[in-house]
């Protein structure tokens, strides 16, 4: 464009002045042709600040634009160029989770903020009246975004870039507070949830609580089992019917739990949303039994500030609709802020992934994504490379997040899973890796209703096949086998073979005690 470009149209108005019986001009007398790259970037300032600060109409702007300076484009040129600056009177999705926490971030450590969007500032009054308004599908847009559940495209990218959150300037007279920025509890919840699991896990390495190797891996404390195993194995028992035995199991998982939280490793986060999920799927009422727990005996141990503390009264109080995906964003949360400071095993991070998906904090697509990206970083780990495990174990460790993989693209909610895990148990055990067929014999029992292409009569075939296996391969009591037992009896008495499910449940019974006495010797020593 030429040099006119940089000037107004001062000869237009000389000429009118000279002689004013001249009808005034409505179109510039010079045409340039449309805007180029170049003109577009010499007046971004100029078209942003009649846009957005003096809030013109797009028409308008395109006038003032064509008339005062020369500047031709179609409106479909002024879109897209809008597109490519993120320059939008609305605030988008994107835009409103980045402000969230970066806002977030700095209120945890007591800043005050002022925002700016491209340089326009934006007030808390404008983010609540964004939350207020929202759509259900914006927002579930704004939590997949700040659970990192959507990728952000490059425009996105580059548009939140633009965004900034600092202290506000001094002002020559003293102002009123700005008022607290107010959100809906179905977005508030979540961020101020993930901000203490932040705070938890920084004060945890902080304060040296949690040990890493010298290539940075965390480390778990050795433990003969989980917290978690006699939770799944209560969840078991409820749904077959056994519901004294889940009781007494309810009994022996609480009476532990205080050790558990005086230990304090870093599974213990994981496990409670994990065990909390295993009794949603058995009924809200002892879900919200052992939360009462969680939350009286967190305070004790650890006291009334401490994050743990306040994650947890914070969960107690969200919508029992909603707790399902609040967990999953804290669980989200807690890994990625614990590999900000440390790595975690893939395969750990695979157990925990799937063990989401089974819980329903996380969708399918997700895990899928997670696992893919856990199974791309291990096939790039050399056996070589500094800190690396040895070629076998790296290959296990690729061969089962490879299985991981290939049965979420395949299996996952197929009516024959049931069946085709069955085949996988009997096919790893002995020779294969003992993990896989204990995944495989775990979503053997978790898949049986839900594949309705295998038959009672089936199902029960497939469980007395794998029994042998399990009693072999993990043991006559392990939790696994004791599942097994429970569930075999249960489809046996629902198709009326009634003498076996007697047989069977009397088996099981014999065993539990063996369980509960031997779980009462590991807590006397």
């Amino acid at each position: 464009m030429t040099l006119s470009h940089s000037h107004k149209r001062t000869h237009q108005s000389a000429n009118a002045m000279a002689t004013p019986q001249a009808t005034p001009q409505t179109t510039p007398q010079r045409y340039n042709g449309p805007a180029r790259d170049g003109d577009w970037a010499n007046y971004r300032d100029t078209i942003t600040s009649l846009y957005l600060d003096q809030n013109k109409s797009l028409k308008e702007v395109m006038r003032i634009m064509r008339e005062e300076y020369y500047f031709y484009a179609t409106e479909k040129m002024y879109k897209i160029r809008f597109n490519k600056w993120g320059l939008h009177k609305k605030l988008r999705a994107h835009q409103v989770a980045e402000l969230l926490v970066q806002r977030g971030k700095r209120a945890a450590v007591g800043k005050t903020s002022v925002s700016f969007v491209h340089g326009r500032k934006i007030d808390s009054d404008r983010l609540n009246t964004y939350l207020r308004r929202v759509s259900p599908a914006r927002r579930k847009e704004l939590m997949a975004i700040l659970s990192g559940d959507v990728e952000l495209g490059a425009a996105q990218k580059r548009s939140i870039e633009e965004i900034i959150c600092r202290t506000p300037s001094p002002e020559p007279e003293p102002e009123p507070l700005p008022r607290r920025m107010e959100a809906p509890d179905s977005l508030r919840l979540p961020e101020e949830c993930m901000q203490i699991v932040q705070s938890y896990v920084s004060g945890a390495f902080d304060a040296a609580l949690w040990q890493t190797t010298p290539d940075k891996e965390l480390v778990f404390p050795r433990r003969g089992r989980t917290w978690l195993d006699p939770v799944s194995s209560a969840r078991q028992l409820f749904v077959n019917g056994f519901t004294e035995q889940g009781f007494r199991m309810l009994k022996i998982t609480f009476d532990d739990y205080r050790d558990v939280m005086v230990r304090q490793d870093p599974s213990l986060l994981v496990e409670t949303c994990l065990a909390l999920g295993a009794l949603l799927h058995s009924g809200p009422g002892l879900a919200e039994s052992l939360m009462n727990y969680v939350c009286s005996m967190s305070r004790i141990v650890f006291g009334s500030k401490h994050p743990l503390h306040l994650l947890f009264v914070k969960l107690k109080s969200a919508n029992p609709s909603e707790i399902s995906r609040f967990m999953g964003l804290i669980m989200q949360s807690f890994l990625r802020a614990v590999q900000h400071d440390s790595r975690l095993k893939p395969t750990y991070l695979a157990t925990v992934y799937r063990a989401m998906l089974n819980s329903n904090f996380i969708e399918a697509t997700t895990a899928l994504r997670c696992m893919q990206d856990l199974l791309a970083d291990l096939e790039e780990t050399g056996p070589s490379s500094p800190g690396s495990p040895g070629r076998d174990a790296l290959q296990k460790d690729i061969e089962l997040l490879q299985y991981h993989v290939s049965w979420l693209i395949k299996l996952h909610n197929e009516p024959t899973e049931a069946k085709v895990a069955a085949q996988t148990f009997a096919e790893t055990y002995g020779s294969g890796d003992p993990r896989i067929a204990r995944f495989s014999c775990y979503n053997m029992l978790r898949t049986l209703r839900t594949s309705y292409e295998v038959s009672p009569e089936e199902a029960i075939e497939l469980m007395f096949q794998s029994l042998s296996i399990c009693e072999t391969e993990f043991g006559r009591n392990d939790n696994a086998t004791m599942t097994l037992l429970a569930t075999l009896q249960s489809y046996l008495h629902r198709t009326g073979q009634a003498e076996e499910a007697a047989r069977i449940k009397a088996d099981f019974e014999t065993r539990w005690n063996e369980v509960v006495e031997g779980l009462s010797r590991v807590k006397t020593q």
